[in-house]
């Protein structure tokens, strides 16, 4: 019916789409928390969230939203995909990081934090945790430190035209592997145990159940894969690739986490700052040579 047309296309209403999705589930919450500042409904759905190894091949972490919000969503996140659409990273004052040059730092305790694991030892040693000293902990690439001046006043900026780096978060199918090799292992010492003698089907069965988790994990991970670090982004890359077909970054590197993401980057800034400082200072000497120069003298 027309009117279910319109309906549909009307802000907050239609059905859950998906718009971004996100290996790190803590840029998924950052760009949910920023739609609902901006009064839009969105849902963050972990397909795998039991087990974090299938989370890739389950579909990863999705961001959705009304189908109605759809255009609104795309201009808030298109600033930044993955980061607050505000300049907040650049302006805001306090305590920065110093080794990403990002705001989000904290005078707090030790945090044990990711797994189940972490978070289970973290229940338990909670009555420790609280003769520990604070220190200043960055919650954007997990730098640790004590003197709050220690950090930037403001984060290196790029000059106009300089490109934007981003990363090859490089990934391995290692946890695919493993499950893969567990569930061939399983049915292989099934059948190596019916076909031959109890005694010598046993002993290989067992070889077969043990042997192949590992022959699994192995090839997964030798069977890496790249994807862009920009939060939010995560899109793969092959290896003739020299920017990200998505985002526009230009790939200046590999990290191995999606934390690196934020220190790295702020390497590349101060390197390219630094080279930029180096060939202004080169400049200035030959113009003060040239002007120091005798009249007439050779050039």
């Amino acid at each position: 019916m027309p009117y279910r047309d319109k309906l549909d296309a009307a802000s907050g209403t239609g059905k859950l789409i998906t718009v971004r999705r996100y290996l790190d589930p803590v840029a998924a919450q950052m760009d949910s928390t920023l739609l609902s500042a901006n009064g839009i409904e969105s849902h963050v759905f972990e397909a795998a969230s039991y087990n974090p190894m299938l989370s890739g091949a389950a579909g990863g972490t999705q961001l959705q939203v009304r189908e109605g919000d759809l255009q609104r969503v795309e201009r808030l996140l298109e600033v930044h995909p993955g980061e607050s659409a505000s300049n907040d990273d650049e302006e805001a004052a306090g305590v920065r990081c110093p080794r990403c040059e990002l705001p989000y730092c904290f005078h707090e305790r030790l945090r044990l934090e990711g797994s189940s694991a972490a978070t289970a030892l973290s229940i338990l040693a909670a009555p420790l945790m609280l003769f520990l000293p604070r220190r200043w902990h960055c919650h954007k690439c997990g730098h640790v430190w004590d003197d709050p001046k220690e950090g930037p006043a403001a984060m290196t900026k790029l000059e106009e035209g300089d490109p934007r780096p981003v990363f090859r978060l490089r990934r391995a199918h290692s946890g695919m592997g493993l499950f893969l090799g567990l569930l061939a292992g399983f049915c292989g010492a099934i059948l190596v145990a019916a076909a031959l003698p109890r005694g010598a089907g046993g002993e290989l069965a067992f070889a077969v159940l043990l042997g192949a988790p590992f022959v699994g994990w192995a090839v997964g991970h030798w069977w890496q894969y790249d994807l862009c670090s920009e939060p939010g982004c995560r899109t793969a890359l092959t290896s003739d690739r020299s920017e990200c077909p998505r985002c526009g970054g230009a790939i200046a590197g590999v990290v191995r986490s999606a934390d690196e993401h934020h220190a790295a980057a702020a390497d590349f800034r101060r390197e390219l700052s630094a080279l930029r400082a180096a060939d202004r200072a080169r400049e200035g000497e030959k113009k003060k040579r040239r002007k120091n120069r005798p009249a007439g003298a050779a050039g």
